[in-house]
C-alpha cells in the first residue's frame, strides 16, 4: 500500500493510478483559462488575416492540407506546429503569433493537417512532413530564406521533435533546419495511450514507439530546445524532464528550461511575445549566428540548461 492509500495493483503507470493518469493528461484540469484563451487567440488571429501580407496555400491535395504565411523579407523562417491534443484546434488558432515574428521580419508558416481520429497519427505525421517539405521548396530551395526554425505547442511539440529525428533524404538537407523548439510536449506515447486518450488514439505497438520521439534519440539529427511551464501537470512536467534527460546522455539537448507560473496554454501564448522566456528564446533562434558546423556534436552556440 503507498502512502496515498492506493496499492500497486491500483497503479497504471508509475504513481498513478488510472484516474490520476487521465487527469494528467486532461489540460482543462490544470489550466482554468483554457477556454478564454484558445477564444482570444482565435480573435486576435482573425485581425492578423486581414493584412495583405497573408495568404493560404495548398501543399497536398487534401482538403486540409493547406499553410497560412505571413510573409515578409526575413532570411530566417518560422515554421510552427499547432497543439490540441492530436485531435483539435486548428492553424487559424496560431495567427495570432504572426505580429511578433513580423516584428522582427520573419516569414511565419503554419501548417494545417488531419486530426485524430478522423485521420491517423502516421498519416498526420507525414502531412506535416510534407508541409515542411513545401515549405524548403517554396522559400529555401528558390533562396528566397536561407533556414527555417521549428516550433510546436503541446502535440505540436511531439510534432516537431519528430521532425528533428526524420530523415527527410535529399528532399530537406539538415544544413536548412536551424533549430527545433518544443512548447509543453508529450514526448513518450506509452503512457499517454494507457490513459483516456487511448479512446481517439489508435496506435500499433510498433506505431507507438516509431511515433515516441524518446525512442527515437539515435535517429534525433538536431539538438532540441524544450520549454514546459511550472504550471502544467505534472506529468507533462514529466515527459519534458525525461525526454531532456534522454537527449542530453546523447549529446543531443541544447536547453530545457522550466518557466515559472505559466500552463500549458501559458506557454503557447509567450510565442506571441518577444519579451517571454520562450519568445526571447525563440527569437534568439532566429538571430543567433548559425552554420552547419552547428549541428552535433559541435552544436555549441546555446547553453544547455536542464531542471533537475
Amino acid at each position: 500500500m503507498g502512502a496515498d492509500g492506493t496499492s500497486n495493483t491500483d497503479r497504471v503507470y508509475l504513481d498513478y493510478t488510472q484516474n490520476a493518469l487521465d487527469r494528467a493528461y486532461d489540460q482543462s484540469q490544470w489550466a482554468p483559462n483554457m477556454p478564454d484563451m484558445i477564444k482570444t487567440w482565435s480573435e486576435r488571429g482573425e485581425e492578423c488575416r486581414k493584412h495583405s501580407d497573408y495568404s493560404e496555400h495548398a501543399y497536398g491535395l487534401d482538403t486540409r492540407e493547406r499553410v497560412d504565411v505571413f510573409d515578409a523579407s526575413g532570411q530566417i523562417l518560422h515554421f510552427h506546429i499547432h497543439g490540441g491534443a492530436w485531435r483539435g484546434q486548428s492553424k487559424e488558432g496560431c495567427s495570432f503569433l504572426a505580429p511578433a515574428m513580423q516584428s522582427i521580419n520573419v516569414p511565419f508558416i503554419v501548417p494545417e493537417f488531419g486530426l485524430l481520429p478522423h485521420q491517423r497519427m502516421p498519416e498526420v505525421f507525414a502531412q506535416i512532413a510534407r508541409a515542411l517539405v513545401w515549405t524548403y521548396e517554396t522559400f529555401v530551395a528558390t533562396g528566397r530564406a536561407k533556414e527555417i526554425v521549428i516550433s510546436g505547442h503541446s502535440s505540436g511539440a511531439h510534432m516537431a521533435a519528430l521532425l528533428a529525428s526524420h530523415d527527410f533524404g535529399k528532399t530537406v538537407p539538415l544544413s536548412a533546419l536551424r533549430a527545433v523548439l518544443c512548447l509543453s510536449g508529450s514526448y513518450d506515447l506509452a503512457p499517454v495511450l494507457l490513459s483516456a486518450r487511448r479512446n481517439y488514439i489508435d496506435l500499433t505497438p510498433q506505431e507507438q514507439r516509431t511515433l515516441s520521439p524518446i525512442e527515437r534519440i539515435g535517429e534525433t539529427r538536431l539538438p532540441l530546445h524544450l520549454f514546459f511551464g511550472e504550471a502544467e501537470s505534472p506529468e507533462f512536467i514529466r515527459q519534458s524532464r525525461a525526454y531532456a534527460a534522454a537527449l542530453a546522455k546523447d549529446g543531443k539537448l541544447a536547453a530545457c528550461v522550466q518557466v515559472p507560473g505559466a500552463n500549458h496554454f501559458e506557454m503557447a501564448d509567450q510565442l506571441a511575445s518577444l519579451d517571454t522566456p520562450a519568445g526571447s528564446w525563440l527569437r534568439t533562434l532566429i538571430t543567433m549566428p548559425h552554420s552547419a558546423s552547428d549541428l552535433p556534436p559541435q552544436f555549441t552556440s546555446q547553453p544547455t540548461r536542464v531542471i533537475a
